[in-house]
């Protein structure tokens, strides 16, 4: 028996693209010179991954500013109230907006944009992903009120992004919608407003299409404070038809412990289980991860089932290649011997 691999999105930083994609973030490369480097860096992580034996790879998601701390810099129709740390240290830290007019994306995103330079890489991408709507505009997250007036007008933002990657021949696009997994599991939104909302995000789309949700990952910390997933069962039952993969964070015990709400998972969609943990520096070691992948197994069945490190890997200091190296190498492993 034996079950496929991917990763979530982010791949590691190596050293030697470190400062130039810093010099990129901060505005200070050319077009062309900050295209060299992305192409640099992508080509990179897609070597790495095919070299390692994953089923699917990525990009490595270079573009992105800390996953998402940059995207204001992408949308019209804010004002920044509290410029972000340089480093930030935890989520207070991200730039803080308001809501002053009509919300739109000139230039797009910037995740087609992405995919459109590294499918013609040396071995491709297999898969991409773009943030949702309350993703996309974290930086007004204190007024949600008038976020929530232009909800409307991010869900054509984000769609137009995952259906140009389909349109252009990306094989799995991706909804990355840690908020809408992290509002349900706290009461804040009900299963079916969440999947009212996911849902027009992916409208015409054409290609394999996943949904990612964690708990949150800044510097490899949570920002809820309930860790769970079996509340994302209901969300998957009212998206059936929709979604394909459910691309989920499932490294916490307690997030094993409800594995056997996956039963009422539909049986249309399979479980990317996200069960290797890239935030701690401990390696899981084969024999732990072959029975984490058996018991997900036992619930959704092997066919269904793909296996991946959790969220933001490689992407939160201290990154230790080597230790991310052997995290992967011993993930594949178990999942090719069960």
């Amino acid at each position: 028996m034996s079950v496929r691999t991917t990763v979530v999105g982010s791949w590691w930083i190596h050293p030697e693209n470190e400062q130039e994609l810093r010099r990129y973030h901060t505005g200070k490369l050319s077009p062309r010179d900050g295209e060299a480097v992305l192409n640099k860096a992508a080509t990179q992580a897609i070597k790495d991954q095919r070299e390692l034996g994953l089923d699917e790879w990525t990009g490595g998601e270079y573009h992105t500013d800390d996953f998402i701390l940059h995207m204001h810099r992408c949308l019209t129709g804010l004002e920044i109230t509290r410029p972000g740390e340089p480093e930030p240290f935890d989520y207070d830290d991200m730039t803080s907006a308001k809501v002053v007019g009509d919300i739109t994306a000139p230039n797009g995103l910037g995740y087609l944009a992405a995919f459109r330079r590294e499918k013609n890489l040396p071995g491709g991408v297999r898969k991409a992903a773009v943030v949702s709507p309350y993703e996309a505009v974290v930086a007004a997250r204190e007024d949600m009120d008038s976020v929530n007036r232009q909800i409307e007008a991010l869900t054509a933002i984000v769609n137009a992004e995952l259906r140009g990657m389909a349109d252009e021949g990306c094989p799995n696009v991706q909804l990355d919608a840690p908020v809408f997994g992290g509002f349900v599991n706290n009461g804040l939104m009900t299963a079916k407003q969440a999947a009212d909302l996911i849902a027009p995000c992916f409208a015409g789309v054409t290609a394999k299409k996943s949904l990612h949700f964690c708990n949150g990952n800044l510097r490899g910390r949570p920002i809820s404070g309930t860790l769970r997933c079996a509340p994302w069962v209901e969300i998957l039952q009212r998206l059936e038809g929709v979604v394909d993969i459910a691309a989920f964070e499932v490294k916490y015990f307690s997030q094993f412990h409800e594995r056997d709400a996956y039963k009422a998972m539909p049986k249309s969609m399979q479980l990317a289980a996200g069960i290797v943990d890239e935030g701690s520096y401990w390696i899981e070691p084969v024999k732990k991860i072959r029975e984490r992948i058996a018991d997900w197994a036992r619930v959704v069945g092997e066919e269904r089932l793909w296996v991946s490190p959790s969220c933001g890997f490689g992407r939160h200091r201290p990154r230790d290649i080597p230790v991310l190296r052997a995290k992967v190498e011993n993930m594949v492993e178990a999942a090719r011997t069960l």
